[in-house]
């Protein structure tokens, strides 16, 4: 924040409250003048709190009576639909305390919380995504009311998720930002003010983490935004002194392995990649980022199988280079790689127009990739995991596969979740079709299974592995944020109360070591453009008269859904709004409420009633906001900020 702007502050919230003002002045005249420092310039016209309340109620905010930066950040903040009254910030604890970044901040924490203890200030270090990784504070106030205010080691402070504040702004903004009390997004973060510095590898220029002052807001000072740009520079610093140690160490091991491996090798740190010829000509940019995957679990896991993106499966076996700092954290990860031999391919197709599956349709290039390695899976009779989030169609996409493949060829499938009343008939019934050396097998929701049954299902694997028709497992995983899944169509793959077991999910693991490849099913939000032609095909199944359309409103409004339940919950709202069309037509105004809100947090049942009858009544007067408060007996003010919070969108904005 400029130095001016902190009086500007004092003056707007002197504003908001009159009569505190009056008393104020009355007290200003009777004591005598204090020194105001040189960096402290009246700016009478900029006023954050009246901005902000214009700002709430959809009101044109102008860059005179706020800072611009504040402002853009404001609007991303309503773009996301961060909710202005309460703090939904995701939890994860997951974080490596011998990280790189870890390691060259701590002593420059140390210095600085030294220095700043017994003052209300509070030092925060968080990764690039603005989740909070270290915090101190020598002001306990303070501390409780960060407690409060989710600002604590686990949380995310990322914009879209709080709004406007130090360090989420400074993230997307990718420089220094300085936001005092009045200027943050959310009524609950008024009372501090923070600010925070991107700290950069020095090497790639990438921001690796921030590091933020967080104050109350009457003890703020200009003075902090130079205070975070002189800590982040020092931990810049040692960060290209750690770096450098680490990637001579992981250098020397490469080196010094190389003569000896008759296998394609390559070592990994954070921010360099090494390989040799052969692992050069092997390996795509995609592959990289799967082999960082692997780098990450090694201790569990020191060698397996990676499916190329040329199709090839190579064994990678790895091992961590000791490191030369104090810690025990690795200098990075040395990997050797070989091919491994396959079945003989089928005699080479002349070049073929694009693969099309029966029933299936999507021409997205992700979609495409994951049907066609399928399709060569199956050809090869190679057993194969298909992953990818609940609803993304993986048992359609195997079934085209098979039909594709071998269209006259038995398909048997085996649904876990039918064992409820006893798995021994299940069990039996897998061995018998994977003991038919012919056929496909199909595999579902092995997560439901009890650890002694998926021992079983293991031991019958093993004993069937060299039959010679196609084995496919499906394996839901969950991608949601943090906080949970909104129910409804929104919620997970299992029916309530009936989450797989903790302990059964170890097991699952390993038995995926059965499959020699893996495939993952996008989801729908990463194929957009596959929704019109998706679309199309479900309404034609479902509808009896097959003459059902839709505008080209619902074909936006079904377009710019963030789908958490994919392509099974597209089918579902097709459904619903065929049911409620008046006509031939389905309209925007024909879809499930919930299409048209996108909330940042999963909704109560009362929420859930709210958001559809402010849908319902700004459907009704042709989304017109005043009309649909005055409708519900509302303020439009009270609209306004319930229409951003839920993340309701109909169309082109009216008053």
């Amino acid at each position: 924040m400029e130095p001016a702007d902190l009086p500007a502050r004092e003056a707007a919230q002197g504003a908001a409250h009159p009569a505190a003002q009056a008393a104020q002045g009355a007290a200003d005249a009777a004591a005598p003048a204090r020194p105001r420092l040189g960096l402290e310039r009246p700016v009478p016209h900029l006023n954050p709190v009246r901005a902000r309340a214009v700002f709430m109620e959809g009101g044109s905010v102008s860059q005179a009576e706020v800072r611009s930066p504040i402002l853009d950040s404001w609007q991303r903040s309503r773009f996301w639909g961060v909710d202005a009254d309460r703090i939904q910030a995701p939890y994860n604890a997951d974080f490596d305390p011998h990280s790189r970044l870890a390691t060259a901040a701590g002593p420059v924490l140390d210095r600085l919380s030294d220095a700043l203890d017994g003052t209300p200030m509070c030092l925060i270090l968080t990764d690039s995504r603005g989740r909070v990784r270290d915090r101190r504070t020598g002001d306990r106030a303070l501390h409780r009311h960060l407690d409060d205010i989710c600002l604590a080691p686990g949380f995310s402070y990322a914009e879209e998720h709080v709004g406007t504040n130090g360090i989420g702004t400074a993230a997307e903004e990718g420089r220094t930002s300085h936001v005092f009390g009045s200027e943050h997004f959310s009524e609950r973060l008024q009372r501090v003010s923070c600010a925070a510095a991107p700290i950069r590898n020095p090497s790639s220029g990438r921001v690796l983490g921030l590091i933020d002052l967080t104050s109350w807001q009457h003890s703020a000072s200009p003075l902090m935004g130079a205070l975070v740009r002189e800590a982040a520079a020092d931990i810049e610093e040692r960060l290209l002194e750690i770096g450098s140690q680490r990637e001579r160490a992981a250098l020397r091991a490469f080196l010094t392995s190389r003569p000896n491996s008759r296998r394609a090798l390559v070592t990994l740190t954070d921010g360099m990649l090494l390989a040799d010829a052969a692992a050069t000509e092997m390996l795509g940019p995609a592959d990289h980022r799967r082999l960082r995957e692997i780098a990450a679990d090694l201790a569990a896991r020191p060698e397996r199988r990676l499916l190329l993106s040329d199709g090839r499966t190579v064994q990678v076996r790895g091992e961590p280079v000791a490191g030369t700092g104090r810690g025990g954290a690795p200098a990075g990860y040395l990997m050797e790689l070989r091919v491994v031999a396959e079945r003989r391919e089928p005699a080479a197709r002349p070049a073929a127009r694009p693969l099309r599956l029966p029933g299936v349709s999507g021409s997205a290039p992700v979609f495409r990739a994951a049907a066609a390695q399928l399709v060569r899976l199956c050809e090869q009779a190679r057993w194969t995991l298909v992953d990818g989030e609940a609803g993304t169609g993986k048992l359609e996409l195997v079934r085209a596969a098979h039909r594709h493949v071998n269209p006259a060829g038995a398909l048997a499938v085996h649904d876990a979740a039918g064992t409820r009343g006893g798995s021994s008939q299940w069990l039996q019934a897998v061995f018998r079709d994977l003991a038919d050396d012919h056929g496909t097998v199909v595999l579902r929701h092995l997560d439901l299974l009890s650890p002694g049954d998926l021992l079983r299902l293991d031991g019958a694997l093993r004993a069937t592995a060299g039959r010679s028709g196609w084995v496919a497992a499906l394996l839901t995983r969950d991608r949601r944020p943090a906080g949970g899944a909104p129910g409804g169509a929104d919620a997970g793959p299992y029916p309530a109360g009936e989450l797989p077991q903790a302990q059964a999910v170890p097991a699952v693991a390993a038995l995926a070591g059965r499959f020699s490849a893996e495939v993952t099913v996008p989801p729908l939000r990463h194929r957009t453009a596959d929704i019109p032609a998706l679309a199309a095909t479900l309404l034609a199944r479902h509808s009896r008269d097959g003459g059902v359309q839709l505008s080209d409103a619902a074909l936006r409004a079904l377009c710019r859904a963030p789908w958490p339940g994919n392509v099974r919950q597209l089918e579902g709202s097709l459904r619903y709004a065929a049911a409620h069309r008046p006509g031939p037509v389905i309209d925007d105004a024909d879809l499930p409420p919930a299409l048209l809100s996108h909330a940042q947090h999963p909704l109560s049942p009362w929420e859930s009633a709210e958001r559809d009858m402010i849908v319902q009544a700004l459907l009704e007067n042709g989304g017109d906001k005043s009309k649909a408060a005055r409708a519900l007996g509302i303020s439009r003010a009270t609209i306004y900020r319930k229409v951003t919070a839920y993340g309701i969108r109909l169309g082109p904005e009216q008053g």
